[in-house]
C-alpha cells in the first residue's frame, strides 16, 4: 500500500505536531514550578532543561510556524492533544 502525502499536508502535520510539543512542555514546566518547593533533584534538573528546551522550541517554531506562531499557539485548542501524553 502507498500513500501520497502532499508538501502542504506533510506542512501541516509537521506544524500541529511542533505546536502539541510546545504546549505540553508548557504544562510540564508549569506543573514543576508548581510544586518547585517539594522538587527532588532530578526534578529541578528536568525544569532547567524544559526552560532551554522551550527557547530552542520556540526559535523552531518561529522557522517553521512563521512569526507569527505565537497566535497559531492560541489558536490551536489543548484538545488537539491526544490523552495518551
Amino acid at each position: 500500500m502507498k500513500i501520497e502525502l502532499s508538501n502542504d499536508a506533510v506542512d501541516n502535520i509537521f506544524r500541529s505536531v511542533m505546536i502539541q510539543d510546545y504546549k505540553m512542555l508548557k504544562e510540564d514546566i508549569k506543573r514543576l514550578k508548581d510544586q518547585k518547593p517539594n522538587l527532588k533533584e532530578y526534578q529541578k534538573e528536568d525544569l532547567k532543561a524544559n526552560k532551554r528546551y522551550k527557547k530552542a522550541m520556540e526559535v523552531l517554531l518561529e522557522y517553521y510556524v512563521g512569526m507569527d506562531w505565537k497566535e497559531a499557539t492560541e489558536d490551536e485548542t489543548s484538545a488537539d492533544i491526544p490523552d495518551e501524553y
